[in-house]
């Protein structure tokens, strides 16, 4: 079986934006929740979140000209594979970038809560309790950002991967939940035994901290409302 190693690692997380900081506080039992701040959760089931905070692509990456309008997703993606790219000590120029692959575990951004709200409440008809489907098509069309639209596809992060480390080999992604960044790992470790190609960005990024995510979890009964005590809302090993 051919031998398969990890060279590089880097992630931005809730508890910090690189490994060294981030393996500290998980030593020390820390947690990264706290109260949401990137939208009025105060009449949420849920007001706490784990987000990730003052986070600046620009730490990582220099030119974000080409990276400027992507969603937080993605500019988690970039700060993370620029770190294991830098970690591997990996220079484009001496690869065979057709050999250079991604693989990962991404969901879709994060859609554009404005327009999306507003198109549906001015097309509600009250006394109908119906959508007008003509007056929201026309709110739609005229709020609607292309270019984050666009951003909310899952595809999105791997593009820019692409475009910041120039790999042009495989390029997949995998949405399966929780699961979706281990598969995509897994999935890479399998390309590269096969020899489809000599090196691999494997894992995830997602964000789905804003309201119709948090809805959604909440309606799922899937989030702690414990949210006097943040830190300890979810701590699933803890005595």
């Amino acid at each position: 079986m051919k031998r398969v190693v990890i060279t590089g690692m880097g992630w931005v997380t809730p508890m910090g934006h690189n490994i060294d900081a981030v393996w500290k506080r998980l030593l020390a039992g820390e947690s990264g929740i706290a109260r949401t701040s990137l939208f009025d959760a105060a009449t949420f089931p849920t007001s706490i979140s784990a987000e990730v905070k003052n986070y600046d692509v620009r730490e990582f990456i220099g030119d974000i000209g080409p990276h400027a309008a992507s969603g937080c997703n993605t500019l988690f993606a970039l700060g993370a594979c620029a770190q294991a790219w830098k970690a591997a000590k990996l220079d484009a120029g001496k690869l065979d970038l057709d050999r250079v692959g991604i693989y990962l575990g991404s969901g879709e951004g994060s859609l554009d809560f404005d327009a999306y709200t507003t198109a549906a409440l001015s097309a509600w008809g009250q006394e109908s309790s119906s959508l007008n489907m003509t007056k929201w098509a026309e709110v739609a069309f005229e709020r609607m950002n292309v270019t984050r639209e666009l951003e909310q596809e899952p595809n999105m992060p791997l593009s820019h991967l692409a475009l910041l480390t120039g790999a042009r080999g495989p390029a997949l992604n995998c949405l399966t939940a929780c699961a979706a960044s281990t598969q995509a790992i897994g999935e890479a470790t399998e390309i590269l035994r096969r020899g489809d190609a000599d090196v691999m960005i494997g894992g995830g990024a997602h964000s789905m901290i804003h309201p119709f995510g948090v809805t959604g979890f909440n309606r799922l009964t899937a989030l702690s409302t414990m949210n006097d005590d943040p830190p300890r809302a979810s701590r699933p090993w803890a005595p």
